[in-house]
């Protein structure tokens, strides 16, 4: 009686809030009183925003026209103040969200032994669990007797109709999705579809967070090296050199594409990768004249920095600095010393592997090559090499 009862009340107490808002008028009244508490906290949270971008601007607007020395920088940074305010927006949620999350992460771990150890009550009633391993041999089984008891030919088609439907499935999943992308170009179909968006995600504020960091850590390395010409002018000779790192800015710019672009189709990542690479070569390339030219590898760096904030911005993550800025750099691999790790441990796991399964010398010679071709290409994802260079690999002259 008294499981029925506390099943009774946790049943109603489930059911209660979506009886409530299944309630039209209960609905109107939460979206309108949600609406009004957004229209006053919008305000304060920009003006909060504006307030904590305002000293960084106003430090990158004093410090970085005596490095740029007149030199232009691409769009004039229009968009860039904008997205530093963004994104001080956006964390205004994000930080908070993000703290309660680690201390829930933090307390998980500390009691992770409590936790994984923890076991039901025995119960007399309940059976004995059965392994994976027995469970997926019972099927295997179960599917041999069945086949077996089959009387062809009229249980062997029953027996495949899944197969059956899965091909005819293939025929007309095609052509429903070239009916229903015709249909959906309507201009009503449109528009409901952009308002639908525009009331799921909103300001789209819980995605600037991670959207707008690149320009504030690009504007942030830029100011950097503000200060540091400043100092060059000021100090006396024999004083230390500037050192600006530039890592943290190299691991923005590799995850550049995934956050401002978001999925895209396989030659056009090769391709994005491939100019990050050469960018971040320039990158390093200016890095490195710090010890030999510092005041020019300080503008340098400044006005690349700056020009690859703004091309961030206008989502030209492919065309972050022009041919000229990038110059003779070799292009960077990314985690270079991963993948030649990775590619060394592969090969040599491949060719003992091979040994052992006591293949001949002459296969051994003509799979080695075979195997650092192909894993080659899958780490670095570079263009594979033509037929000829590869007969020319597996059967040497």
């Amino acid at each position: 009686m008294k499981v029925l009862l506390a099943l009774l009340v946790m049943g109603v107490l489930i059911a209660a809030p979506f009886l409530l808002w299944s309630y039209v008028p209960f609905q109107s009244w939460a979206r309108a009183r949600m609406r009004a508490v957004k229209r006053e906290v919008r305000p304060r949270r920009r003006w909060l925003a504006l307030r904590h971008a305002e000293p960084l601007l106003r430090e990158g607007q004093e410090v970085l026209p005596p490095v740029l020395a007149g030199r232009s920088v691409a769009g004039g940074q229009r968009l860039t103040p904008e997205w530093m305010v963004r994104w001080w927006y956006a964390a205004q949620i994000s930080l908070p969200i993000s703290a309660v999350l680690f201390v829930l992460f933090a307390y998980l771990a500390w009691n992770a032994q409590a936790i994984f150890n923890w076991r039901p009550p025995p119960t007399d009633e309940s059976p004995h669990p059965q392994s994976p391993v027995d469970n997926l041999r019972e099927k295997a089984t179960a599917l041999v007797d069945v086949v077996q008891s089959w009387d062809w030919p009229e249980d062997a088609f029953l027996g495949v109709r899944f197969l059956i439907l899965a091909v005819v499935a293939a025929g007309l999943i095609p052509l429903l999705i070239r009916v229903v992308a015709v249909i959906a170009q309507r201009p009503e179909h449109r528009e409901r579809r952009a308002k639908n968006k525009q009331r799921k995600w909103g300001d789209r504020a819980h995605d600037d967070f991670s959207l707008c960091w690149p320009v504030v850590a690009l504007v942030l390395t830029a100011v950097k090296c503000g200060r540091e010409f400043e100092k060059l002018d000021s100090e006396e000779a024999g004083d230390d050199v500037p050192k600006i790192s530039l890592s943290a800015v190299e691991r923005v710019l590799w995850r550049a594409p995934r956050v401002r672009r978001g999925k895209a189709r396989a030659h056009q990542d090769r391709a994005t990768a491939d100019h990050i690479g050469r960018v971040v070569g320039a990158l390093r390339e200016a890095e490195a004249r710090q010890d030999s030219h510092p005041k020019q590898a300080l503008q340098d760096m400044a006005v690349m920095l700056l020009t690859i904030a703004e091309r961030y911005a206008e989502g030209k993550v492919s065309h972050l600095l022009d041919d000229e800025q990038i110059g003779d750099a070799p292009k960077v691999v990314h985690r270079e010393g991963l993948r030649l790790l990775a590619l060394g441990g592969v090969v040599v796991s491949a060719m003992a592997g091979a040994a052992l399964a006591g293949l001949p010398d002459a296969a051994l010679t003509a799979l080695l090559p075979l195997v650092v071709i192909i894993v080659g290409i899958l780490l670095y994802r570079e263009k594979g090499p033509t037929p000829a260079q590869l007969r020319d690999l597996v059967i040497p002259r």
